[in-house]
């Protein structure tokens, strides 16, 4: 098991940007917010910018406001811009996923399934 690993869920902060690499190789690159309750009444927001290489295009459609899974692991790397080293620090996907979210003001379909208390097994 891998020591550096990350499960965040959060939404989607803008559309994924889908690039490409010299060799013609797919990456998609995307930024996602996650909230963390200090308080009854407080929220702190993080953004966390993640690059997917597994299954770039399909990770490239996802959109702005989404509610999105990311698993993987941090990495930070060193580039200079105007002869300044900086830094920056990404999530490495390993696997990425839609978030599943429950549904408000869904009926149950228990009825569907059962069709009187006699039936239920416990």
């Amino acid at each position: 098991m891998e020591n550096n690993q990350i499960v965040l869920v959060g939404y989607a902060v803008k559309d994924a940007e889908l690039r490409y690499t010299k060799t013609g190789k797919a990456v998609c690159l995307f930024s996602i917010a996650t909230n963390k309750r200090i308080s009854e009444d407080k929220e702190i927001s993080s953004f966390h910018n993640v690059v997917a290489w597994t299954y770039a295009e399909e990770v490239g459609t996802i959109q702005k406001g989404q509610p999105v899974i990311v698993v993987g692991s941090v990495q930070t790397r060193s580039y200079e811009k105007s002869g300044e080293k900086r830094y920056i620090t990404e999530v490495i996907a390993d696997r990425v996923g839609i978030q599943l979210v429950k549904q408000k003001d869904v009926d149950s379909h228990y009825d569907v399934f059962v069709k009187n208390d006699e039936e239920i097994p416990f």
